[in-house]
């Protein structure tokens, strides 16, 4: 089993600054500088000055640009003909695939088959060729790596690759000439191509500075897990991004040689990461990118640190899934009711109801009608999601409901 290691033959040396440095006088000919700027919210809210390094706002939405266009400008004459092929969740699909067609080189591209819809279909969009194969990301890796071998394609791995890894670090060099006295960096880790880069960056010039890994901790337990037989349902992370079991060949001796300490957070902190941006920053950032906003604010960096910076590495998040992370949150927060109110069957019932809930303050979502089930003949059960203010509007409503003769039952 070939796993998560470099598809070359001969392991090559760590990545170096010089390694980055030369990788930089490529992508500037090609992606401009991504912006840095200060969250006064996620500031006020953690106690130490946070700043955001928005990756996300590089064209195909995420950082990936950097090691792909590197990559690619990288390739001998003959590879350029022939062509690359990778295996990717998403973003770096994108990102080699949008970069191939600039530069004209053909591109396969290997994607699981629960890939994200909204990625699977923006990479096809680009020309790339688009496979759809295996379970997880580890199944379309290893089929991708035999494809490129059958067809004499030049695999770029979107991390353990020295080429990638090197444009990633280029937003290590970018951060170092945008700010000169930051003490920590948050960095989301996968594959661990990105955090190899930068923290490779970082540490060579400036080593006190802390560098903090965020994994998923979805990662740890399907790993742990270790069924022989795949399961009937597979579980899917919300942070696709960094869905990967383990970090590569290349990037492993990095990140334990730079990384100063690598978290896990749950999904459901992950889910808060991302409606958090959304609220505090105004901005749809997908699950990898927004690890850094559960860990900073969770005080996972020493208390000596004062100046945090945090990668927002992507924001290509299915729209299915944002609306329902909305939905949980609302739940959550008790902005959420779900009623059944049962009503004689006839006309004029349900508006009567929902005259009630309009005057109540209540905004209707969803109307179900049961009539088989209903326990009082003659009458038809209504299921309401309702959007209400707090708890204490749900109670002022289920009240309301009740004060007018209605039988009503809150549903969890």
């Amino acid at each position: 089993m070939l796993g998560f290691g470099s598809s070359k033959k001969d392991s090559p040396a760590p990545v170096s600054l010089q390694d980055i440095v030369a990788a930089q006088a490529h992508i500037r000919k090609v992606l401009p500088i991504t912006s840095l700027t200060t969250s006064v919210a996620l500031s006020e809210r953690s106690g130490i000055e946070v700043l955001l390094k928005w990756e996300n706002k590089l064209k195909t939405g995420s950082f990936k640009e950097r090691g792909a266009v590197n990559a690619l400008s990288t390739l001998s004459e003959k590879q350029r003909a022939r062509g690359v092929c990778a295996a990717s969740l998403g973003n770096h699909a994108l990102a080699l695939s949008h970069h191939s067609a600039r530069f004209k080189v053909p591109c396969v591209i290997v994607m699981p088959l629960n890939a994200p819809l909204i990625k699977i279909q923006s990479t096809k969009n680009t020309g790339a060729e688009v496979i759809l194969h295996g379970q997880n990301f580890n199944e379309a890796y290893e089929y991708a790596l035999k494809l490129a071998d059958e067809r004499g394609l030049r695999f770029v791995s979107a991390f353990d690759d020295r080429d990638v890894i090197a444009g990633q670090g280029t937003a290590g060099l970018e951060l170092l000439d945008q700010c000169s006295d930051f003490d920590s960096v948050i960095v989301p880790v996968g594959g661990g191509g990105l955090i190899s880069g930068i923290a490779t960056a970082i540490k060579s010039h400036r080593p006190e500075v802390f560098v903090l890994g965020v994994r998923s901790d979805w990662v740890t337990k399907s790993h742990e897990k270790g069924q022989a037989v795949a399961p009937l349902l597979p579980s899917v992370s919300i942070a696709d991004g960094i869905a990967v079991k383990r970090p590569g060949q290349l990037t492993a001796p990095i990140i334990k040689q730079y990384v100063d300490k690598v978290i896990s957070l749950s999904e459901a902190e992950i889910a808060d990461s991302i409606i958090g941006f959304l609220e505090l920053e105004r901005v749809v950032v997908e699950g990898a990118g927004a690890v850094g906003f559960s860990a900073v604010l969770g005080k996972y960096l020493p208390s000596s640190c004062k100046k945090a910076i945090i990668v927002v590495s992507g924001s290509n998040i299915d729209m299915n899934v944002l609306s329902r992370l909305i939905e949980r949150d609302m739940g959550e927060r008790g902005r959420l009711l779900r009623i059944v109110a049962s009503v004689p069957d006839r006309p004029g019932s349900l508006h009567t109801v929902t005259g009630i809930l309009s005057r109540a303050g209540a905004n209707v979502l969803q109307v179900v009608h049961d009539r088989s089930f209903s326990q009082v003949p003659g009458n038809v059960d209504i299921t309401f999601l309702l959007e209400v203010k707090d708890s204490q509007h749900k109670t002022v409503i289920i009240k309301t409901l009740r004060d007018a003769e209605l039988d009503v039952r809150e549903l969890a």
